[in-house]
């Protein structure tokens, strides 16, 4: 159907088990001839338990979120098409005339439950907390003994070394994240009774039984290294994060199984997925910096998986043809994934729920084998996102080169995306020479450091004038161009230390950062 503004559509949320309903206020043309055109959607301040009448709907308003730091409709932009679970109910007059600038998906369950769960708390409260996310870093409280601003949001233990008395932490209105090192039941009282604190990251130095999480607000969790037995989730948890490899069996508890929680596992911490139970029933599962993976064993752990998302280091995928067991798959995405074939992945019709296909990074072959299997699939609603093919002889260059992504991203040129890669090779094999010079006993400290700073100036300049040329250096390639060498930094200033060489890592970063030009 063709959409026009003021459109409205309705759709199941799972987290509310309700319908909701959004209406399309703006189409903003695609850019190339080739793409989807995106749209503007509104959601509406309505639910109910079966699709509505546009009659229903036509006295509602619009949905405002105001939950937390938010403070504004919940009115994005999202990539067309229409996704295929929403329902067209009509056409009414556009509430919003004023078109959005924020781009999002068109995935809106959580940010409307959250708004709802934030009404149920105390109006004082709420009225506490939006006053101390207004305040400026003037007013001040004292907090075991170390001021902080009123107005802190974030807060990680090691920064008030001296509390023992986890209430003192009550001085902080609008705090939602805490940062920890250890567990004990004192913390867990306190979190439980916490109207605000929704994320939670725990950095063990010890191992630990039992962390239970029941009946806090905690949504979303992260543990590195995950050395416990058992892990206690309320209700709506939303996303667990595991860092590190797992070195025992842990037990999830979760009244749904995991139904509504995002599982992210992080590079070691990906082949612990099998040291996991409780999670029969997990919605979404998400893998990076991956080595190798058995898509048929995470499958038969995971078999009620809506979303599976892998990202490799680069990594080979075996069993991709077992997809087709996921009978709840909506959305499937790889990233530097190889070792497989076109043939392999399956026919649209064995996937029949997925709406969201994007593949970067993957073999020549598969990709256009996949790309014209899902081609008539795209033109009913498949957001389908097939790019970067690669030939053989690329993964084999590109299996060490953290610029691999730069190779046909827009806005890079193939020439800038080999000048990357080559001044990382340049700085690692510095760096290898350095260290091995190091190790014969004639540099002292200060020498290794001055020389760390001429490796360094070498690196930066040279991104320096990739970027005067033409500009096209942001901010995620300016994270990249310094994650790329984090721990090549990290393992040679070990090296050094193991000599009795002490490197000053802080203000080889600080010099390094006065140096780029982008």
């Amino acid at each position: 159907m063709t959409i026009q503004p003021g459109d409205v559509f309705g759709f199941w949320n799972s987290l509310l088990n309700a319908y909701v309903a959004c209406q399309i206020t703006h189409i903003v043309p695609a850019n190339q001839p080739d793409e989807e055109d995106s749209y503007a959607a509104l959601m509406l301040h309505w639910t109910g338990v079966e699709l509505p009448s546009i009659d229903q709907l036509k006295q509602v308003k619009p949905f405002e979120l105001n939950y937390y730091f938010w403070n504004e409709l919940d009115h994005l932009i999202s990539e067309g098409p229409i996704p295929p679970n929403y329902t067209y109910i009509g056409n009414f007059e556009v509430l919003v005339q004023e078109q959005p600038r924020s781009y999002g998906d068109w995935d809106r369950e959580n940010r409307q439950y959250r708004q709802l769960q934030w009404e149920r708390i105390p109006e004082n409260k709420r009225h506490n907390f939006k006053a101390a996310s207004k305040a400026d870093g003037s007013q001040q409280v004292e907090i075991a003994g170390v001021k902080v601003p009123w107005g802190l949001r974030s807060i990680s233990l090691d920064e008030v070394p001296d509390l023992t008395d986890y209430t003192e932490l009550d001085r902080l209105p609008c705090l939602t994240s805490l940062k920890v090192f250890d567990w004990s039941s004192a913390l867990e009282d306190y979190v439980r009774t916490h109207d605000f604190i929704y994320k939670l990251e725990i950095n063990l130095e010890a191992e630990v039984e039992r962390i239970d999480l029941q009946h806090t607000l905690i949504t979303d969790i992260t543990i590195k290294p995950p050395i416990i037995h058992e892990l206690l989730l309320p209700n709506d948890m939303n996303q667990i994060i595991l860092e590190g490899s797992l070195q025992h069996d842990v037990h999830i508890k979760h009244e749904q199984e995991g139904h509504g929680i995002m599982l992210q596992l992080n590079g070691e911490a990906v082949k612990s997925y099998r040291c996991l139970s409780g999670l029969a029933h997990l919605s979404d599962l998400v893998l990076y910096a991956v080595d190798d993976i058995d898509l048929g064993d995470v499958i038969d752990r995971f078999p009620s998986l809506q979303s599976l998302r892998v990202g490799g280091n680069p990594g080979y995928i075996r069993g991709i043809e077992q997809l087709y067991k996921l009978e709840q798959l909506q959305m499937f995405t790889t990233i530097d994934m190889f070792g497989f074939s076109g043939d392999q992945f399956p026919r649209p019709d064995q996937l029949p729920q997925l709406h969201t296909l994007w593949m970067t990074s993957l073999p020549d072959d598969a990709a256009k084998t996949i790309k014209q299997a899902y081609k008539q699939a795209a033109k009913q609603g498949l957001d389908l996102y097939i790019r970067q093919p690669r030939k053989p002889e690329w993964l084999v260059d590109n299996l060490d080169n953290p610029f691999r992504a730069w190779d046909g991203r827009e806005g890079i040129t193939p020439a800038q995306a080999k000048k990357a890669a080559s001044l990382y090779k340049q700085i690692r094999g510095q760096l290898r020479d350095l260290a091995a010079q190091a190790q014969t006993g004639d540099m002292s400290s200060q020498d290794v450091q001055l020389q760390l700073e001429h490796i360094f100036s070498t690196y930066i300049e040279g991104f320096n004038k990739l970027d005067k040329r033409k500009v096209f250096i942001y901010t995620e390639e300016r994270e990249e161009i310094f994650d790329a060498v984090t721990p090549l930094v990290s393992g040679i200033v070990e090296e050094l230390r193991a000599n009795q060489l002490e490197i000053d890592e802080h203000a080889l970063w600080e010099y390094t950062d006065q140096l780029r030009d982008f």
